[in-house]
């Protein structure tokens, strides 16, 4: 039903303790439940006030009653109205379903539950445009329902779940990337007014924490190279070459450089701040 409305709300929904209908559900396409202490001509005729009567009396003092009334209620009360979704096998599945109920009949109450809806759009993994919604790509606010102990519940940021689903863009990231940007470019300016010498000190301090250690200032002997440096994890040494300015020509003329020592030299390390297109 590719031209169908999606609904903008949205409900999880656990098939069974420890979804032991998802099996079922995903197969024949269903929403599976339990309350098999609900007589079931109140579900099928969905009248609330008296499925309410009927859970308060089960419960007596105990506390849960309204919970687990709210829970059936957005069962059986038009769950057309929302997108349902659950976790399983490390995905987000959803669905959307009609509106009747149906009742199990009573040889299959322990592999399908008490009651199903049916689907109008099947279980899906994926979003509209085909992304597999993947419980490891997936925010945290929204993976976080997983954990939920209920049969039903409305997912804390059911917003991102909407957006997954239907491929939208998140505003949050994309402010993210923008300030990010602009962090960058500001680096980058201070970066180029660096002297020469404290330009050299800050690729030095670079190199160190990547696990690069300085062997020594070189110069003299070995023209064009300003520093060796050695990694000792991986047993190679390196010779470093620091430019405020060079375009391609120098690049060029320093990799000829490189390939005559390549004895010595595991790689080269050339750097520049301000490149120039020539």
């Amino acid at each position: 039903m590719p031209d169908e409305k999606l609904p903008r709300s949205v409900r999880y929904v656990k098939n069974g303790r420890s979804s032991q209908w998802w099996a079922a559900a995903r197969t024949r396409g269903e929403i599976h439940a339990g309350w098999d202490s609900v007589p079931d001509e109140l579900l099928l005729k969905k009248d609330l006030a008296k499925i309410e009567a009927s859970i308060r009396e089960l419960y007596g003092e105990r506390a849960g009653a309204t919970q687990d009334f709210n829970q059936l209620s957005d069962l059986v009360n038009a769950p057309s109205q929302h997108i349902w979704v659950t976790f399983e096998d490390g995905f987000l599945w959803w669905c959307t379903v009609s509106d009747q109920v149906t009742v199990t009949p009573n040889a299959d109450v322990r592999t399908t539950g008490h009651f199903w809806l049916t689907c109008k759009r099947q279980w899906s993994n994926t979003s509209l445009g085909g992304k597999l919604l993947a419980i490891a790509d997936l925010p945290g606010t929204v993976t976080t329902t997983a954990g939920f102990r209920g049969t039903v519940c409305t997912p804390r940021d059911w917003q991102s779940v909407i957006r997954l689903i239907t491929d939208q863009t998140d505003a949050d990231a994309i402010n993210s990337a923008e300030r990010r940007h602009d962090y960058e470019l500001a680096v980058h300016r201070i970066v180029q007014r660096l002297s020469p010498k404290d330009f050299e000190h800050l690729v030095d301090l670079i190199l160190a924490r990547t696990g690069w250690e300085r062997i020594a200032t070189v110069g003299g002997t070995r023209e064009g190279i300003d520093v060796e440096v050695e990694n000792p994890t991986t047993a190679e040494i390196a010779f470093v070459q620091v430019k405020s300015s060079a375009d391609q020509g120098v690049l060029n003329d320093y990799l000829e450089r490189f390939a005559k020592r390549r004895e010595r030299y595991a790689r080269m390390i050339f750097a520049v701040h301000s490149p120039v297109a020539r």
